[in-house]
């Protein structure tokens, strides 16, 4: 895991991966539009499914067309249950085969909350919770 608020990110990404990300996963395109750039693969994929940080993305046209980099804006509501259900089952064989480590341990803080403290995960995602802040929801 990389913390993007200190240091030199995009360093320490090409120093894991030099030839670039195949997939970045993003949650602030405006933002983080320089960023990606510096760190996506030729015909690699910039995948926004979020927006923190502003309606507007600056693109350098010129750089982005010759490497063959794509953006690919996906809202979840919209997707077909059948794609989501396929993604789930993905991810979760990732997860159960070591591909996908979660955790402190993988420098990922987990931030857990009952349902019913949802207001708290909100306050701790807005106040910067470095991690994954998640609400514990009990199956129906």
């Amino acid at each position: 895991m990389v913390n993007y608020r200190t240091g030199d990110p995009a360093a320490q990404i090409r120093a894991v991966a030099p030839e670039g990300a195949d997939i970045v996963v993003e949650v602030a395109p405006g933002p983080n539009a320089v960023l990606d750039r510096a760190v996506t693969a030729p015909q690699g994929v910039v995948a926004v499914y979020a927006n923190n940080g502003g309606d507007d993305v600056a693109l350098s046209v010129r750089e982005l067309f010759t490497r063959n980099i794509r953006y690919q804006f996906v809202l979840v509501y919209t997707v077909p249950e059948a794609v989501k259900d396929a993604a789930v089952t993905d991810v979760r064989a990732a997860v159960a085969a070591g591909a996908l480590r979660v955790g402190e341990e993988a420098g990922l803080p987990l931030h857990h909350f009952p349902l019913e403290r949802t207001a708290d995960a909100h306050d701790a995602v807005e106040s910067g919770a470095v991690g994954k802040v998640l609400v514990d929801v009990a199956p129906e």
